[in-house]
């Protein structure tokens, strides 16, 4: 069972539904409308305890094919009286989320994965993480993506939805951008994985491409019924308004690459003393167009200055070429890690 929120006439309303697994695929039952306030059907006995109405309780018990209260219970929890909800949750188990993948070997984990679907992937891998540049998720196990698995569209949408309103303002494009994966209309290594360094009106008819494309996919919207084509669905709705509701942040281009060339680089030794450090420092510092001397005055703030003054200069849309900004990015990369 799940919680989603919908917006009717009324305002937002919370429907109490449950997947099944009909026709070879995997469907959604509405149980029942909640109103715009679960909290409605909890009682308080006194203390610092609770529970679910007795009458819900056996609606629900009557309609669902899986029912637990326990489940019930942890889907009202965020509708509990602040205070009480406090202490139960000091003494109460943390939640065990169902890991169908535990037993599984990593080419099993694998062989799994691949049956996602790729939207879904790519979103949930940037919820977690957090970054544009994840390369092809399926060459390697992310047992993760397990809550992915025996749902059904309209509750992994809504448990998207959940974790969606957690993302910050200047997120939220690139957010959109990484999911539908956009990398994919652009050929330029260093700026296709930088929405804001890119030509906005490409990106934004390659959105429209994609989106239209996605609202086409039979495999996506598999266990929904009548869905028109010709029509966004309701499901696709929210990525036209958090495109087009907010901006790729500028100026976060140089610090977009500098968390990417960490990333990528981020198993590393630390530099032996010797000829070749000290090789590699003096010709880090010659890249930065900075003295040894000057390197040794300078706290991280001047060097990251100091590089950004080049990068501005050697940016590939300014009219720099692309090997010198992955030249002074990686020589600041080396002097920063002696600071």
């Amino acid at each position: 069972m799940y919680l989603k929120r919908v917006y009717t006439r009324d305002g937002y309303h919370y429907i109490l539904s449950e997947s099944c697994y009909e026709d070879e695929c995997w469907k959604h039952r509405p149980l029942i409308d909640l109103g715009s306030n679960p909290g409605n059907y909890i009682e308080y006995p006194g203390g610092n305890s609770f529970y679910v109405k007795e009458s819900l309780l056996a609606i629900v018990q009557e309609m669902a094919e899986r029912f637990s209260e326990d489940e019930l219970e942890k889907l009202f929890m965020p509708f509990v009286d602040p205070h009480i909800r406090r202490v139960v949750e000091r003494f109460e188990r943390p939640r065990e989320f169902p890991r169908p993948w535990a037993s599984l070997l990593s080419h099993e984990v694998l062989k799994e994965q691949k049956k996602l679907h790729s939207f879904d992937k790519r979103r949930l891998h940037y919820l977690r993480f957090g970054r544009v540049q994840m390369g092809d998720l399926d060459r390697r196990p992310s047992r993760f993506l397990q809550i992915l698995t025996e749902k059904s569209r309209d509750e992994i949408e809504a448990m998207m939805e959940k974790m969606e309103m957690a993302l910050r303002p200047h997120e939220r494009r690139v957010y959109v951008y990484t999911a539908f994966h956009l990398q994919n209309h652009f050929r330029h290594l260093v700026t296709r994985n930088h929405p804001s360094a890119l030509d906005p009106e490409k990106v934004d008819a390659s959105f429209l491409e994609d989106i239209c494309r996605l609202n086409r996919d039979k495999r996506f919207f598999e266990g929904i019924p009548r869905h028109d084509h010709q029509l966004i669905h309701p499901y696709l709705i929210k990525y036209l308004i958090l495109y087009f509701d907010n901006d790729f942040v500028s100026g976060t281009f140089q610090n977009q690459y500098v968390e990417d060339f960490m990333w990528q680089h981020q198993f590393y030794h630390k530099p032996r003393s010797g000829p070749h450090s000290q090789s590699s420092h003096h010709e880090a510092c010659k890249c930065l167009e900075i003295s040894p001397e000057d390197f040794k005055q300078m706290d991280r703030q001047k060097l990251t200055r100091c590089y950004r003054r080049l990068a501005k200069k050697t940016h590939p849309d300014r009219g720099g070429e692309s090997k010198r900004f992955v030249e002074i990015t990686t020589a600041y990369e080396t002097l920063l890690k002696m600071k």
